[in-house]
């Protein structure tokens, strides 16, 4: 079943409009907020999107089908932009640790979470299979985003990881949604999924040569468009053969951005200015899924909030340990892998095709990838915050005080010195 199932439905384009445009505003407000408290970006988005569907300012259904074309357009462009973030060099010194948390790591996340979550918060098991697929990867978006200072060996693994996992994080859901509607056809999922995988590996590295020969046809004139068409090509072509499309922008953006022949810093800040577009777009939506009223019903307990919080940590922590257990790792770089798992994009794409299909206790679900993607960005952001030496507010105050004390003194003494 294609990830773009849906039909768009009618539209009144100016309350359409009017609905885009506040998105944005918002979207750039919550920005600011977010670099003057540094308060995670990505809850501000779904906590804002929330607020304001409450107060009837945001409604999904003046959309139409648009979110759904939006959620699709997002995954491309952010994981295509991602690939600008890193260099094949960079990734190939741990390709060994990266696969096996984009691999391995995933599955191992899928049982954890859906054992935890089935123990503790009472649901069916298969809705907790389905919670451990929707929230077995991380988010590239999220990650891509985290202000630390410079690079660093774990933000590396943490992006390749997230670029490599999203694939998965995509077809794992996909292929449960397939046996619930279709549980006949089960049978015939785990051939689909390994075609889908080399389907798209295939097509993301003739991407990648004939996209390399498009650039450098086009002489640095709308190297923009180009890298959109590319990005928006594979993706179609991938799908079209019955591949994974993101597999396929994925490799396809890695190779570009380490080709040795093209200066792709252009293209990388086109895209990197699209996917902030996306990401402010999607998440917003994602918050306008609930009101407070909707929340209040369905009922958000404490408990519920630790449960998933315990979740997501145990899942997390287990199999970063398993994974890195003879690698050349620091104690304190396995914990900052354990700790940073953000969920975002993916799960927040994936859970509403539930919603949509009937399926049962999908409200639930849905309910819980909302604050698995809260409860997850906070403990990644502040484990960031923690290990990027970033400055806070308040010292950057001080310092701003010491500058001019610092500046005036210099002023003073160069005014005594002219009187000398």
């Amino acid at each position: 079943m294609p990830l773009s199932g849906f039909v768009l439905g009618p539209i009144d384009t100016i309350s359409l409009m009017t609905q885009l445009a506040i998105i944005l505003a918002v979207g750039i407000i919550a920005k600011e907020i977010s670099n003057k408290t540094k308060f995670p970006f990505v809850v501000l988005l779904i906590v804002f999107g929330t607020l304001l569907a409450s107060l009837g300012a945001l409604d999904l259904k003046l959309l139409g089908g648009l979110p759904d074309l939006i959620r699709i357009l997002a995954l491309i462009i952010i994981v295509f932009s991602a690939g600008f973030h890193l260099k094949l060099r960079e990734v190939q010194a741990d390709s060994r640790l990266i696969l096996s948390f984009a691999t391995l790591g995933v599955f191992l996340t899928l049982f954890i979470i859906s054992g935890i979550t089935f123990a503790l918060l009472s649901i069916p098991l298969l809705s907790a299979i389905v919670l451990g697929a929707l929230l077995s990867g991380s988010d590239t978006a999220a990650i891509a985003s985290a202000e630390t200072s410079g690079k660093s060996r774990v933000k590396t693994i943490l992006l390749s990881e997230s670029m490599f996992n999203q694939p998965l994080t995509l077809i794992l859901p996909l292929i449960l949604l397939d046996y619930l509607v279709k549980p006949e056809m089960a049978w015939f999922n785990i051939p689909k999924f390994f075609a889908m995988i080399v389907i798209g590996g295939v097509v993301g590295v003739g991407g990648a040569f004939w996209g390399q020969k498009i650039l450098e046809a086009g002489k640095h004139k709308h190297d923009e468009i180009i890298g959109l068409m590319i990005a928006m090509g594979v993706y179609v072509i991938a799908e079209n053969f019955f591949g994974s499309g993101i597999v396929a922008v994925a490799i396809t953006s890695l190779l570009l951005s380490s080709a040795p022949k093209r200066e792709t810093g252009l293209l990388g800040k086109f895209t990197e200015q699209l996917a902030f577009l996306f990401t402010i777009v999607v998440f917003i939506m994602l918050g306008m899924l609930f009101t407070l009223s909707e929340l209040a019903i369905l009922g958000v307990s404490r408990y519920e909030v630790i449960a998933i919080a315990v979740a997501l940590l145990v899942a997390r922590m287990v199999s970063v340990s398993l994974i890195s257990l003879k690698s050349d790792l620091s104690f304190v770089q396995r914990i900052k892998l354990g700790l940073i798992s953000p969920k975002g994009i993916a799960p927040a794409a994936m859970a509403p095709l539930f919603v949509a299909y009937g399926i049962t206790g999908s409200d639930v679900i849905l309910k819980i990838v909302y604050i698995a993607i809260i409860v997850s960005v906070f403990i990644s952001m502040a484990t960031f915050g923690l290990g990027s030496g970033q400055k806070t507010v308040k010292q950057q105050r001080i310092e701003k005080k010491e500058e001019r004390l610092l500046k005036k003194e210099a002023a003073e003494r160069s005014k005594q010195n002219g009187k000398l």
